[in-house]
């Protein structure tokens, strides 16, 4: 599978470890949970949260299946790991661990990994 890693500024509420998630899902408060921590932020905060969701949601449906996207907080470690070797601008979205787009342009990030998949999945 691909790998099209985001780092972007997160709202660390909404990041739960997977574990958790799950116990906050099953409890049924998962979605109320993060709708109350999200409203706790300025409003800008919010839209951007809210811009870097709708622009994840399209390709993560597109390409179901052929590619895997974790999100790192630009302020954790691997964040700082990013920053050092030259991620500035956010979100940036890193494809096969190698091309940086730092960009909301959804089209661009959708030819970027279509070519990516050409590349390393020849037969689809």
């Amino acid at each position: 599978m691909l790998q099209v890693e985001i780092v972007a500024h997160t709202i660390s509420s909404m990041m739960h470890c997977a574990h958790c998630q799950v116990f906050l899902d099953e409890a049924g408060v998962g979605t109320q949970v993060h709708r109350e921590n999200l409203q706790a932020y300025p409003p800008e905060w919010q839209k951007e949260w809210e811009r870097l969701s709708e622009l994840v949601e399209h390709p993560a449906q597109r390409f179901a299946g052929r590619i895997v996207i974790p999100l790192t907080d630009a302020q954790s470690l691997r964040g700082l790991w990013w920053a050092i070797c030259g991620v500035r601008r956010y979100p940036t979205f890193i494809v096969g661990g190698e091309e940086r787009l730092s960009t909301w342009d959804e089209e661009r990030i959708t030819q970027c990994i279509q070519r990516w998949l050409e590349k390393t999945d020849p037969v689809r």
